[in-house]
């Protein structure tokens, strides 16, 4: 009796140290990572390496003298990069250019922490980086869907403001209702998912179909990779028990989370538009530039008035954002300079709501990437299939990756001491915060949703190919989920939890640089190519 004792206090004792301290993290490859950061900020080289974007879409004047002011004319930003982030890479000696977009749930202190962090070991290698800033964090965009934006419309006028202030009580009185009145269906949305970690995969009939499937293109020579769980007894056991501790918390956060989560959700989407606003059609830019020049030289004279406008004043700030955009007006001066031969290479990376910005990009652009990372992604598979595979069609020279946790760390990621429901960011897109209505528009980041049906009653993952008659993107495209757990080589869990038809145990050491949480792709080396694709039992990347 006494040992049953001793047990169950040493379990109490793990469960009380893993909620306050949380999980621990698998070595990394290089453990100063990280390490190289200025205490300091050289003045101007946030200018030289950063595009921030404001919640209307320009982007801001970061050199020291000018206070972060919006730049709202297309010339000037123009010249603002050609005066700062062209001129320093040129300086660098470098010719190959990355670019950082990261995810939703980051306001700008966050945003600009990724490149303090990050910058000067990438500068180390091969790439010159440049980080996109823009505005997604919950609180900016919570209220922004409280006060203002109605139904897809931000107001532009006195009058829409005061149509949004006027509503917003209703907007919280709607939050509070959907908080409360949806939470049986989120709670069972989310315990489906939290079975999917403990049953195993192969003893369950889409698990054991989609495990099928998996072992199948791999031995068709497809690049779709997973590695294996090592999770540990006393790992799932001190998570059981922290489970069952944490359960009426979960309810409740997950009854705000749905409730205050969605309207900033969509908010997050409208600033993804923003960012990247729409085709940069010529013909589109002539035609307003034309407009912006004759209402001007209107304006001048004291016979106008707004019957002669041909564009309205909502339709006139649009317009002017369109013109001023400008991560599209980067994006085209990247193409210039490899037609210049000045940029020989240009690698986009995406975390989880950026890959849904570059997925505009990749619909619009003319800029030849030569590799296309995306990390824990947000966009739709839909989305996906509709802006990736045509771009990787008419340049058979790219190469996309598409990196996932392991489906196991997906739906188990626990976060603030294990009181919100469990799953990743992209759990709770798939479950409540999203509204997927066919299987094509739920995450394309989950390893488990490339395994879904498509239309034609396959994995989602074989219709990427169904067009591909020179059967180029066999080789272009790179699907791959990492290892999970903590355990060493001798504590690899059994065949019937595992995806790979042989799995070959791997120590712990040589599962360095893997992520066990959806944010923990930006702490990873995503600036290394050996990263991007690691094969199964192969260890770390060659660097």
């Amino acid at each position: 009796m006494h040992a049953l004792f001793k047990k169950v206090a040493e379990v109490a004792a793990l469960a009380a140290i893993f909620l306050t301290a949380g999980c621990a993290s698998l070595p990394r490859c290089n453990p100063n990572k990280g390490i190289i950061k200025n205490s300091k900020p050289p003045a101007g080289v946030e200018s030289q390496h950063v595009i921030e974007i404001n919640a209307d879409g320009f982007v801001l004047d970061l050199r020291p003298d000018k206070n972060s002011a919006a730049i709202t004319d297309g010339r000037q930003v123009r010249e603002y990069f050609n005066g700062t982030i062209f001129p320093a890479f040129a300086a660098s000696g470098k010719k190959k250019i990355m670019l950082f977009v990261h995810g939703g749930l980051n306001d700008r202190k966050a945003g600009m922490q990724h490149f303090w962090d990050d910058y000067e070991e990438i500068l180390q290698g091969d790439y010159y980086p440049v980080f996109v800033v823009w505005p997604s964090g919950w609180s900016s965009t919570y209220f922004e869907h409280l006060l203002w934006a109605r139904q897809g419309i931000k107001p532009e006028t006195a009058a829409g403001k005061a149509f949004g202030l006027l509503t917003s009580p209703f907007m919280l009185l709607a939050d509070v209702g959907r908080a409360l009145m949806r939470l049986p269906l989120v709670v069972a949305n989310n315990t489906r998912s939290d079975i999917e970690m403990v049953i195993p995969v192969r003893n369950r009939e889409e698990g054991a179909a989609a495990v099928h499937q998996f072992q199948e293109l791999t031995r068709g020579g497809f690049q779709v990779e997973i590695g294996d769980d090592y999770s540990r007894n006393s790992d799932r056991l001190t998570r059981g028990l922290s489970y069952w501790l944490t359960l009426p918390i979960k309810y409740f956060g997950a009854s705000l989370i749905d409730g205050f989560g969605q309207g900033a959700w969509d908010d997050m989407l409208r600033r993804t538009v923003e960012t990247y606003p729409a085709r940069m059609d010529t013909d589109a830019k002539q035609r307003l530039q034309a407009e912006q020049t004759k209402q001007s030289i209107a304006n001048t004279s004291q016979t106008t008035n707004a019957t002669n406008h041909a564009l309205s004043t909502r339709q006139q700030k649009r317009a002017k954002r369109f013109l001023a955009a400008g991560l599209p007006i980067f994006v085209d001066a990247l193409r210039q300079r490899q037609d210049s031969n000045s940029v020989q290479e240009v690698t986009v990376v995406g975390h989880s709501m950026g890959t849904i910005i570059l997925n505009r990009v990749l619909r619009d652009t003319t800029a030849k990437f030569a590799n296309i990372v995306y990390m824990g992604a947000a966009c739709s598979i839909d989305d996906f299939t509709t802006s990736v595979l045509p771009y990787m069609q008419r340049y058979p020279k790219a190469q996309f990756y598409n990196l996932s946790i392991h489906p196991v760390a997906e739906v188990g990621e626990i976060d603030m001491a294990d009181m919100p429901p469990r799953g990743s960011l992209l759990v709770w897109l798939d479950n409540f915060l999203a509204h997927p209505v066919t299987e094509q528009e739920r995450t394309l980041g989950r390893w488990e949703n490339l395994f879904r049906s498509s239309p034609t009653g396959e994995p989602m993952i074989r219709s990427f190919y169904a067009n591909d008659e020179s059967g180029i993107l066999k080789s272009q495209l790179h699907f791959q989920a990492f290892s999970v757990g903590f355990g060493s080589s001798n504590q690899m869990r059994k065949l019937k939890y595992q995806w790979n038809q042989d799995p070959k145990a791997v120590d712990i050491s040589q599962r360095c640089d893997t992520p066990l949480k959806h944010g923990d792709f930006s702490d990873m080396p995503y600036w290394l190519s050996g990263y991007w694709w690691k094969p199964v039992n192969a260890g770390p990347g060659i660097r």
